[in-house]
């Protein structure tokens, strides 16, 4: 893994929601690098503003005050082209819902944001294919979801994620959607991600997973970074200490 640049930097963060003339700190003041290459697993309870962050960085909503940076360029200055191709081509999104298009078979679903973006058939098809094949999702390609597991739908839709080879990709929560029995077949194939080198931020509450295959753990708590540092040396208490402490803190 190559982690020697900075590929995403977050200054400062802030992000208020105001209902009824009362503001709610979503935010208040989120600051971290992401490297290129890395895991980055982002931890913490119900509202603690985890998806409002990967929203503002896949810029679905815009921050209060703060910067997002890629490759040092400030993305809150991006509109028109520039705005979709960060969307397109830097940022793959990766939703709880796994948001496929019902009236779309999967090799169509895959293929939409090629489309919109104009690739050749040609490059469009080779790239379905290598997708699908490192996926295993080759024999769902022609169903719809509605005639999909929740596995194979969430597979779709990391290969539709994947299919503009973006600089990174956001999960928010992808195993939560998934039935028990599904949940280790997604964490297996975002293993296989980070062992290709992908760089990604994931929101989850698998906390073993975050221990063994993140590089780096955020915990959030109340819109602000809690404690944050590598698994090897966060998860050090026995397993029963460990989990217990975890739950009281981030998970009430």
């Amino acid at each position: 893994m190559n982690c020697k640049e900075k590929l995403l930097e977050v200054r400062d963060l802030h992000k208020v929601y105001t209902k009824e003339g009362v503001p709610t700190k979503a935010l208040n003041g989120i600051t971290f690098n992401v490297l290129n290459g890395e895991y980055l697993g982002i931890m913490g309870a119900s509202g603690s503003g985890k998806t409002t962050l990967l929203n503002c960085i896949a810029t679905v909503i815009k921050p209060t005050a703060g910067q997002i940076l890629l490759s040092g360029a400030n993305i809150s200055s991006f509109d028109g082209g520039k705005l979709a191709e960060y969307r397109g081509n830097k940022i793959g999104y990766l939703f709880q819902d796994f948001a496929l298009l019902d009236n779309l078979t999967g090799r169509e679903n895959i293929l939409l944001p090629l489309s919109i973006h104009n690739m050749d058939i040609s490059t469009a098809e080779k790239r379905l294919t290598d997708i699908a094949g490192f996926l295993g999702i080759t024999d769902v390609l022609s169903k719809f979801p509605t005639q999909m597991s929740g596995g194979q739908k969430q597979r779709v839709a990391i290969a539709r994620a994947l299919s503009m080879n973006p600089d990174a990709i956001l999960f928010d929560e992808p195993t939560s959607a998934l039935d028990p029995e599904m949940v280790g077949e997604v964490l297996k194939i975002m293993k296989e991600l980070a062992q290709e080198g992908l760089t990604m931020i994931v929101v989850t509450h698998e906390m073993e997973f975050a221990r063994d295959v993140s590089h780096r753990i955020i915990f959030m708590d109340k819109g602000v970074i809690a404690e944050e540092g590598k698994p090897e040396i966060i998860f050090t208490q026995p397993k029963e200490e460990r989990t217990r402490e975890f739950l009281q803190r981030y998970l009430k």
